[in-house]
Order: C-alpha cells, then sequence, then structure tokens
C-alpha cells in the first residue's frame, strides 16, 4: 500500500512540475507582486481567454484594460496599458535551476513617445536571477529589447531622444540594434 501511495505521489509531482514548465503554467504561478497592474484572477481570466480564441483583454486595477497578445508553451506578450507592455520567455538552460532545465526571460518596456526595456531573469518558481550570469550589459543605458517568439533570441534597439538632427549641420544619428542568441547558459551576440 505504501508503494501504491509513494508511486502516486510520485507521479503527482511530476505532473505539476511538467505544467510549471509551460509559461501557461509560469503564469499561473506568478506572485500578485510582479505585475502591479494584473491580479492573479487577471492572469488566469487571461490565460482561459486567449485558451478560448476569445478577445483575452481584462480591466486592470489601475482602472485601464490590459491584453494578452501571443500565448504558446514557451512565449507570452501582455499589453497592460497603453504606455507598458512585458513579454516573457522561457528559455531552455543546460544546468537546472530550481530543479527545472528553464528559465524565465522578462521584458518591461515603458514609454509612449520614448520607449525603454528592462530585462529580468527568474526561475520558473520566481526566484530573482542575477541578469549578468545570463547576459552582459547592453552597451547603451536606453534601449528596445524585443523577444523573438520562435527563435531564442533577443534584439536590442538603442533609444535616443534626438532621433532626427535639429539642423543641417547636425549628423544623423546612427542606431545599430544588437541581437542577441540564446545558448542554454548565457545570451551572445549573432
Amino acid at each position: 500500500m505504501r508503494k501504491i501511495l509513494a508511486s502516486i505521489l510520485l507521479l503527482l509531482a511530476l505532473n505539476v512540475s511538467a505544467q510549471v514548465e509551460t509559461m501557461q503554467g509560469v503564469l499561473k504561478e506568478m506572485p500578485d507582486s510582479m505585475l502591479m497592474y494584473l491580479t492573479k484572477n487577471n492572469v488566469l481570466d487571461l490565460i482561459d481567454f486567449t485558451a478560448s480564441k476569445m478577445n483575452a483583454e481584462v480591466d486592470n486595477t489601475l482602472g485601464g484594460k490590459s491584453r494578452m497578445q501571443k500565448l504558446t508553451d514557451r512565449y507570452v506578450s501582455i499589453t497592460l496599458n497603453e504606455a507598458s507592455s512585458l513579454e516573457m520567455k522561457l528559455l531552455p538552460v543546460k544546468e537546472k535551476v530550481d530543479s527545472a532545465n528553464q528559465i524565465v526571460c522578462m521584458v518591461r518596456t515603458y514609454g509612449k513617445d520614448i520607449r525603454e526595456s528592462t530585462i529580468s531573469f527568474y526561475s520558473v518558481k520566481w526566484k530573482k536571477l542575477d541578469t549578468t550570469d545570463y547576459m552582459d550589459s547592453p552597451e547603451t543605458s536606453m534601449f528596445v529589447a524585443i523577444l523573438h517568439e520562435d527563435e531564442d533570441e533577443l534584439t536590442l534597439e538603442p533609444v535616443t531622444k534626438l532621433d532626427a538632427p535639429a539642423n543641417e549641420e547636425q549628423k544623423e544619428i546612427r542606431k545599430v540594434s544588437t541581437n542577441l542568441k540564446w545558448n542554454n547558459k548565457f545570451l551572445n551576440k549573432i
């Protein structure tokens, strides 16, 4: 009887672990403190609406609308409000982190006219990881980061406050994007 009970508990633990390692499972486990715009119920509603192929939009806690653009097994894109968005991607790792084979790469982007991003890494159990363990600091302090849904890649686009020359003598500001590819341990320049 003990062996049967132990086997059942092991199977349940493996099933829960497998569910967490999808973006849907990771979102369900995300603490409310991670997104001041969305409650746990808002996140669950967005997941359900997306799964049902409905308009995945909810009223957020700040009185606006939040919308889930895309949800796959490894990627999610959410517009939190008109000036804030969130992208997350599950990245495979060579060495397990919090007993999982994946980590979460989170890109938060803020602003309307001038947009800026921050990049963070978490375990699938939402333990904050040191970003420098997974990527070098961007060459510019202001950038917009774009996660690629289908590839384990990230593009960094520099942001400048002056996009066009103010006069004829001023030179055009040249923007050079940086593409980074995940190698199961670190985001490296392509």
